[in-house]
């Protein structure tokens, strides 16, 4: 529903009958200056709910991010690590031989190279990540996670469960709604260059959204061959394979296709 349409639904009967008059000619001089007036001010009503919505929406999730920094720095205080070096050491945790070159950590973290370089060097200090350059290539520099560096990532899952643990509270319907407006503010911030891609659905290679005529489950991922849902997207994908740039805007146009109406 548009803002006109959510105006119109929010007039009283006087103004409905006003804008009856008005649309019929009967309403003319100063009646219907005053109408203008009222309908200006309506609709200005709107977009400030609007503008002040979008603006409590950006402020709960700068708190829950808040909550999440604060609770890892003094965490991490405690075990001598900081907040980028566990973000590094979870996410080498993450990828497949928990190892990535140090290109990738960066991009990933939306960092620049020499901080990435920097922080894994120190990483190394503390016997956490190993650092080797790639077989295929000597110039790639490869940075691994040791069983020590593993063994450091373990506390980390307890912010992710206790997230999970409030969203509890909304019912199941409420929980998609969460994960697909996610989807699409991860989305947004990936297009405004704010964060690198996200191993998301909707940036996979292997995503094809609403191919199925099943409302549970309408979209198929080719890697793993089986039908998905929305309940069933996924933000972090360990199969995850880069689209290009055009497969993505192609898939993104079919999965909210369905959901402009």
């Amino acid at each position: 529903m548009g803002y006109g349409q959510c105006a119109i639904r929010n007039l009283d009967v006087g103004t409905a009958r006003a804008l009856h008059l008005l649309n019929t000619g009967i309403l003319t001089g100063a009646p219907m200056a005053r109408l203008r007036v009222l309908k200006s001010g309506k609709k200005s009503s709107v977009l400030q709910d609007a503008a002040a919505l979008t603006t409590q929406l950006a402020a709960g999730l700068e708190k829950i991010g808040l909550a999440m920094k604060s609770r890892t720095w003094r965490r991490e205080g405690r075990a001598g690590l900081g907040p980028l070096q566990r973000q590094v050491l979870t996410l080498l945790r993450s990828k497949p031989g928990q190892r990535a070159q140090v290109s990738t950590v960066a991009n990933e973290l939306a960092i620049r190279l020499p901080t990435a370089s920097e922080v894994i060097a120190t990483l190394e200090r503390k016997q956490l990540v190993r650092r080797r350059r790639d077989m295929s290539d000597g110039r790639v520099v490869m940075a691994q996670l040791t069983a020590k560096g593993n063994r450091s990532c373990t506390p980390s899952s307890r912010m992710p469960d206790r997230l999970a643990t409030a969203t509890e509270a909304l019912s199941e319907p409420e929980q998609v709604i969460l994960l697909t407006s996610l989807v699409k503010v991860i989305r947004s911030l990936q297009e405004q260059g704010e964060i690198s891609v996200a191993r998301m659905c909707v940036s996979c290679n292997s995503f094809r959204p609403n191919q199925h005529a099943n409302a549970e489950r309408p979209h198929h991922c080719d890697s793993l061959n089986i039908p998905l849902g929305d309940r069933s997207l996924r933000l972090d994908c360990h199969v995850f394979e880069p689209a290009s740039a055009v497969q993505i805007n192609e898939a993104w146009a079919n999965f909210t296709g369905s959901r402009t109406a």
